[in-house]
């Protein structure tokens, strides 16, 4: 996964995410709980997953939820249905809609990702 957090000429942040991984930028910015001062939850979270200490946990968001599991993490828009399409039943057109709206990596790359977030944020 590749991303680049940058401001804008305005000064608005910006999360560019790699093709696949788009969601997890759109959770960022979207989701008061990816605020940089609000990551110490996230990441005792993580931390309690990776020892063993919990199966899962949830985030729900007003427009993303976050779902991580002790190898993997999850952002999926807060609008879209739980079931899954098949592939071959999907428009490929609607392929790039849904690369915005769901997303998951590794856990230790969400960590990863998170820490790099939040050395962004306090930067500014």
């Amino acid at each position: 996964m590749e991303y680049e957090f940058r401001r804008d000429l305005t000064g608005r942040i910006e999360a560019r995410f790699s093709m696949n991984h788009e969601a997890m930028g759109n959770w960022l910015l979207a989701e008061p709980a990816a605020r940089a001062e609000r990551l110490e939850p996230l990441f005792k979270a993580i931390t309690e997953l990776q020892s063993g200490g919990r199966w899962a946990f949830s985030l729900p968001g007003l427009e993303f939820n976050l779902r991580l599991t002790r190898t993997d993490a999850i952002v999926r828009s807060a609008v879209l249905p739980e079931y899954d399409l098949d592939e071959e039943s999907m428009d490929d057109d609607m392929d790039f809609y849904d690369q915005e709206l769901h997303a998951e990596c590794g856990l230790d790359d969400f960590k990863t990702m998170l820490n790099a977030w939040q050395g962004f944020n306090q930067q500014a």
